[in-house]
């Protein structure tokens, strides 16, 4: 029986694995942000500044002042795995609100999410019916996870956070059915809009909200360090109106 995805309410019992599946995401893009940190100005700065007080200061010869290289990118790597961290704790141990979801996946017990030849293409609401032996005999693991709050600022608005998809597992395909079942509840509800925000290094969830037709609402750059570091943030919104004009053109729906 191929594997297949169930998009669900989260229950007490899930927190935990949530929480893992939140660290492991948050974790698997701290490569790509140390890479991005590299090629800004403020390395640069950093070579500089080590090498110019390495031979001011404690007479390291010209030459032995290339060490400040490798330091300076030991330092980097060491505050942004660090900084991922701190933040991966920090937003799994924060928990789900109550409009949370999870997507469970039901696997075959021989299947780990990178074995080739299975394709991930069957969502649903609940357990399909049919043959429930197979069911028992097929594995059941929290792969992703979203979360919805009422926004901060405007009434009768939603605010996506804590989305997360288990990095072995296909992220575009979970990811699009976990927000699709937030704008569902957001329609039966008559909310006003649903937002989110998302950063520079997080390119493929941007791509998932732009393809299930979020619009750009704002562009800004949260300051890390003063006007040297900054991280360039993308706010974006879609109202309900617009939802349920685009989900007809696109075909991502739950069975």
């Amino acid at each position: 029986m191929k594997p297949f995805v169930v998009i669900r309410r989260l229950e007490g019992q899930d927190n935990l694995q949530c929480q893992n599946v939140v660290k492991d995401f948050i974790m698997a893009g701290a490569w790509d942000a140390f890479v991005s940190c590299l090629f800004r100005e403020i390395t640069l700065q950093m070579v500089v500044i080590v090498w110019a007080i390495m031979f001011i200061f404690f007479g390291i010869p010209l030459l032995m002042c290339c060490v400040a290289i490798p330091v300076v990118v030991g330092l980097i790597m060491f505050t942004t795995y660090g900084s991922y961290f701190n933040k991966a704790n920090e937003l799994a141990m924060r928990g789900g609100s109550k409009l949370c979801w999870v997507a469970e996946i039901y696997e075959p017990l021989v299947y780990n999410g990178l074995t080739k030849g299975w394709e991930i293409d069957q969502f649903y609401d609940d357990v399909p019916e049919g043959d429930k032996t197979e069911t028992s005999k097929m594995r059941r693991k929290i792969v992703g996870t979203i979360s919805c709050k009422s926004h901060l600022i405007m009434e009768s608005s939603g605010w996506i956070y804590r989305l997360a998809v288990c990095p072995k597992y296909p992220f575009r395909e979970i990811a699009e059915h976990l927000i699709i079942r937030v704008l569902q509840n957001a329609c039966d509800n008559q909310l006003f809009t649903i937002e989110t925000v998302t950063s520079e290094c997080d390119e493929s969830i941007r791509e998932v909200y732009l393809k299930l037709g979020f619009t750009l609402r704002l562009v800004y750059h949260k300051q890390i360090i003063g006007n040297t570091l900054k991280v360039m943030k993308s706010q974006l919104g879609i109202d309900p109106i617009e939802w349920n004009q685009y989900r007809e053109q696109i075909k991502v729906e739950l069975q």
